[in-house]
């Protein structure tokens, strides 16, 4: 799996950010941390290819993004739940 970015549009902070991240990323070895293998440079495409593990859930922004409407679910029904037991409450 690859991360692509496009880097032409990026403000030169934004790449010095992209370079920090990738040597960081290489440097990085834990169970938890996706692992990193490679960096392709496409300069005639500005494109940056951040070669890494494959992660079978996906990437991290999914499930943040996944366990977020579970959650609203979960609040949702809980709420009504409340609701139900206070009109026999009271």
């Amino acid at each position: 799996m690859w991360k692509e970015i496009e880097y032409s549009q990026l403000s030169e902070a934004a790449k010095q950010s992209l370079v920090l991240e990738v040597n960081l990323l290489r440097e990085l070895r834990h169970d938890n941390i996706v692992r990193y293998y490679d960096r392709i440079v496409d300069k005639t495409c500005s494109t940056l290819y951040i070669v890494m593990e494959y992660c079978e859930g996906g990437d991290l922004a999914s499930y943040i993004k996944k366990m977020r409407a579970s959650q609203c679910v979960a609040v949702l029904f809980l709420l009504s739940l409340l609701q139900v037991l206070e009109e026999y409450a009271f």
